[in-house]
C-alpha cells in the first residue's frame, strides 16, 4: 500500500490497454494495421465519423481511453461485431474488410472480449462475404507520367522511386536517409527487417531518373519540414496534425494517409482518376507501382530477380544463393529503361513495339502453318480420290473392252452364218430351224 501511495504522490500512471497492446509489436507495419482497426471498431461502435475529425468538427478522440471505456462496459459484443462487419462492408474492399475484422477481434480476443461461435460463423460465412472488390486499372508509363507532371518535388521522388524499386508503401515511407547508397551504381536502398512485411531484411534498387529526383527532394527537405509544421501549426494544436521532426530520418517523413490523397489528386489533374462502378474507389492504387516494376522488369530480365528485389517471401532465400548482389544490380541496370518513366522512354517504347511485332509475326507464323497442314492434308485427301478414281477407270476400261470384244465375235459369226445361209437348200435350212427350235424348247 506504501508503494502504490508513493507512486501517486510522484504522479505515475500505467501504460494504457491499447497503447501496451500496440508497444508489443516492433513491426511498424503490424502495429499499423492494428492500431487502425481497433480505432475503426471503436469509431463504428460510438459513432465518431472519421470525416468529423478531418474537418475539424469535432476534436480527435482518446481511443486509448475509448478502448478501456469498451473493455469495463456490459456490451452486447455480438450485436457490437456485426454492426462493424456491415460498417467494413460499406467503407472496404474485401480483403481490407476481413482483415480489419480478423485484427480487431483478435486484439479484442487477447484482452477477455469474444463473441459466440454462431455470430462468428454468420460474419465469416455470410456478412463478410458480400464484400465488394475494385477492379483495378493497370499502371503504365504513360500514365505514370502524366500523373507526375501534376506533383510536387517530393511526390515525383516518391513515385519514381515505387515504380522502379518495387517497394511497398509502408517500406518506402521507413527506409533511412541512411539506407539509401547514393554512391552505387544503379542507387541502393535497404529496409531494415522490422519494416518489411515479412520481416526479412532485403536491398533493391532504384532509376537513375529516381535517384535524380530523390536528390533534388533532399536539398529542400529541411525547409518543407519548416514550412509543414508553420503551416499546420492550428491542426497540431488541436490534435489533429503531429509535430514533423527535424531529427526525423526517414527519407520520406510522410503518411500513407497523405501519399494517397497526393497521388489521387494527381490522377484527377491529369485526366486519369477512374473510380469502380461498384465500390466507388480508385482503379488506379499506389499498389499498382509494385505491379508495373514486376511485369515490366519480368520483359527483360529473369522473373525470379524481380521477385526477389520487391521483397516476394517465396524468392528471398533461393535468390540469395543464386545470385551475387553484383549479379543482381548488374541485370537491373538491364532492365533499369523498363522501369523509367521518363529519361529512355523512347528506347524503351521502340522495345516494346518491337516485342509486339514479334509477337504478332509469331502469331501469323503459327496461323500460317496451320494452314499449310491443313492444305497439305487436303492435297492428299485429293491424291488418294484420285488414285481411286484412277482404279475405276481402268477397271471400265477393262470391261468396256471386253464388251466390245464380245460384240466383234457376235458380229463376225452373224456374218459367217448368213454368207453359208447364201449355200443352203431350202429342206438345210428348214431342218436347221426345227433343231433351233428344239434347243429353245429344252433350255425353256
Amino acid at each position: 500500500m506504501a508503494k502504490k501511495a508513493e507512486k501517486k504522490q510522484r504522479g505515475e500512471t500505467t501504460v494504457p490497454k491499447l497503447a501496451k497492446f500496440l508497444a508489443g509489436y516492433s513491426n511498424a507495419s503490424s502495429r499499423a494495421g492494428y492500431k487502425t482497426a481497433i480505432e475503426s471498431f471503436l469509431r463504428c461502435i460510438y459513432g465518431i465519423k472519421s470525416e468529423d475529425i478531418k474537418s475539424g468538427k469535432i476534436p480527435a478522440p482518446d481511443y486509448n481511453a475509448l478502448f478501456e471505456m469498451y473493455l469495463i462496459s456490459k456490451r452486447d459484443n455480438d450485436a457490437d461485431f456485426i454492426r462493424f462487419s456491415e460498417h467494413l462492408i460499406e467503407t472496404r474492399p474485401a480483403l481490407s474488410a476481413k482483415q480489419a475484422m480478423t485484427l480487431t477481434r483478435y486484439a479484442m480476443t487477447y484482452h477477455g472480449i469474444s463473441i459466440s461461435k454462431g455470430t462468428s460463423q454468420d460474419i465469416r460465412r455470410e456478412t463478410m462475404k458480400g464484400s465488394a472488390a475494385t477492379v483495378d486499372r493497370v499502371l503504365n508509363t504513360r500514365i505514370i507520367n502524366a500523373a507526375l507532371q501534376h506533383c510536387t518535388i517530393q511526390g515525383k521522388a516518391l513515385f519514381l522511386c515505387l515504380g522502379s524499386n518495387g517497394a511497398r508503401l509502408n517500406e518506402m515511407l521507413s527506409v533511412s536517409i541512411n539506407d539509401v547508397d547514393f554512391n552505387s551504381h544503379p542507387v541502393k536502398m535497404t529496409f531494415r527487417g522490422e519494416n518489411t512485411k515479412n520481416g526479412q531484411q532485403r536491398y533493391t534498387f532504384i532509376s537513375d531518373e529516381a535517384a535524380a529526383a530523390t536528390a533534388a527532394w533532399l536539398k529542400v527537405r529541411p525547409q518543407y519540414i519548416t514550412m509543414c509544421n508553420a503551416k499546420s501549426k492550428k491542426l497540431i494544436e488541436r490534435g489533429l496534425a503531429s509535430v514533423k521532426s527535424a531529427g526525423d530520418t526517414r527519407l520520406f517523413p510522410f503518411s500513407d494517409a497523405s501519399v494517397t490523397a497526393w497521388w489521387n489528386d494527381a490522377l484527377a489533374a491529369s485526366g486519369e482518376l477512374t473510380k469502380d462502378d461498384v465500390t466507388g474507389r480508385n482503379q488506379l492504387r499506389i499498389h499498382g507501382f509494385r505491379k508495373f516494376f514486376l511485369s515490366q522488369m519480368s520483359l527483360v530480365i529473369s522473373k525470379e530477380i524481380p521477385e526477389f528485389l520487391a521483397g516476394h517471401a517465396s524468392y528471398l532465400s533461393g535468390s540469395y544463393r543464386r545470385y551475387d548482389e553484383e549479379t543482381v544490380a548488374a541485370a537491373y541496370l538491364e532492365a533499369m529503361h523498363m522501369v523509367s518513366i521518363t529519361g529512355s522512354k523512347q528506347v524503351k517504347e521502340l522495345e516494346n513495339e518491337l516485342k509486339e511485332k514479334m509477337a504478332e509475326q509469331s502469331a501469323k507464323t503459327e496461323k500460317h502453318a496451320d494452314t499449310l497442314v491443313m492444305v497439305i492434308n487436303e492435297n492428299m485427301n485429293l491424291k488418294n480420290q484420285m488414285t481411286v478414281i484412277q482404279e475405276q477407270n481402268v477397271a471400265l476400261q477393262e470391261r468396256l473392252q471386253l464388251i466390245e470384244q464380245t460384240s466383234e465375235e457376235q458380229r463376225a459369226a452373224m456374218d459367217k452364218l448368213n454368207r453359208l445361209a447364201l449355200n443352203l437348200t431350202p429342206q438345210q435350212l428348214a431342218a436347221i430351224a426345227e433343231i433351233v427350235a428344239q434347243n429353245r424348247g429344252t433350255a425353256d
